[in-house]
């Protein structure tokens, strides 16, 4: 195994990455990446490098989490990563034997802390290539597609209902039990024992059939909370973006699934309405607190 003193090579050697994922929600699949780890395994090299443990951009993007959550999660899987460097280097693992312990270590788990992405690269200098690496998954931090988009939708009305509704009230992600369901809604809001709930709705998929079992997927977890009773119909809303496809059959799959909404009861408004949605976030509110609150 390689002392790590001189990490750049007299030519181009294959190398192996994984990018480190930080998933605090499992229910959501949301995640941003904060590492990566690289192996050169004909030298028997093995380098990674981290996000702060102070990382403004995954508080930011998981804005109902505990910013020590992360930090210890960070600390926890720095301490492991740096555990595995030693072992390797101490039994000069390498070739086969590196990658397989590699792919082990990078498998699959459900973890707050776990490994996504796994590729190849060529390089002669292996900082230089884990700095590019870092700055191309960390760089761009989150992931894309409906989760990201309906992620953007929910900071957008978290930060327009804080703004104009009093400061008392919040609406933040809560777990909601139906039965032997638990249901993750990202807006949330409780006045006098009762649920006020908004979910935004994106259509951002590769194709019409993941759009529709997205949509259907809304669909029954609402309906479970108002077959439970966990959730009025009436104090649901679902808030729409139109899909950008623009393509006939993703039109129809929207106008399917809002029917569908409508149909249970709850209520659907445009995702850019914001004044009836700030309506809709305030009807259990006196008078007198929803003026003091649009003052702010």
């Amino acid at each position: 195994m390689n002392n790590y003193k001189n990490l750049t090579f007299t030519s181009n050697v294959q190398c192996m990455y994984a990018v480190v994922r930080f998933m605090p929600f499992a229910e959501t699949r949301e995640f941003a990446n904060v590492g990566v780890v690289v192996i050169a395994p004909k030298l028997g090299l093995y380098e990674f490098k981290l996000a702060p443990k102070s990382f403004k951009r995954v508080s930011h993007f998981f804005d109902d989490l505990d910013g020590v959550v992360y930090k210890h999660a960070i600390e926890g899987f720095q301490e492991e990563l740096t555990r595995i460097r030693n072992h390797l280097v101490h039994n000069h693992v390498q070739g086969k034997n590196l990658v397989d312990y590699f792919k082990e270590v990078t498998r699959t788990r459900e973890s707050v802390m776990h490994f996504g992405e796994m590729g190849t690269l060529l390089t002669n200098n292996i900082h230089e290539a884990l700095d590019k690496l870092f700055n191309r998954f960390i760089g761009r931090n989150f992931t894309e597609g409906k989760e990201y988009k309906e992620q953007l939708m929910v900071r957008t009305l978290k930060k327009q209902l804080t703004s104009k509704l009093p400061s008392g009230v919040r609406y933040t992600k809560r777990n909601l039990k139906a039965g032997i369901f638990d249901i993750s809604v990202p807006l949330v809001s409780e006045i006098d024992d009762s649920y006020r709930i908004i979910r935004p709705l994106a259509f951002e998929q590769k194709n019409v059939l993941l759009a529709m079992e997205h949509g259907e997927t809304w669909i029954s977890r609402l309906k479970k909370l108002i077959e439970f009773d966990v959730v009025q119909a009436e104090k649901a809303l679902v808030a729409f973006e139109k899909p950008v496809h623009r393509r006939h059959e993703f039109l129809k799959v929207y106008e399917d699934v809002r029917e569908e909404i409508r149909n249970l009861g709850a209520q659907t408004k445009d995702f850019g309405d914001t004044e009836s949605i700030i309506q809709f976030a305030s009807a259990d509110l006196s008078p007198d607190s929803v003026e003091n609150g649009f003052k702010h």
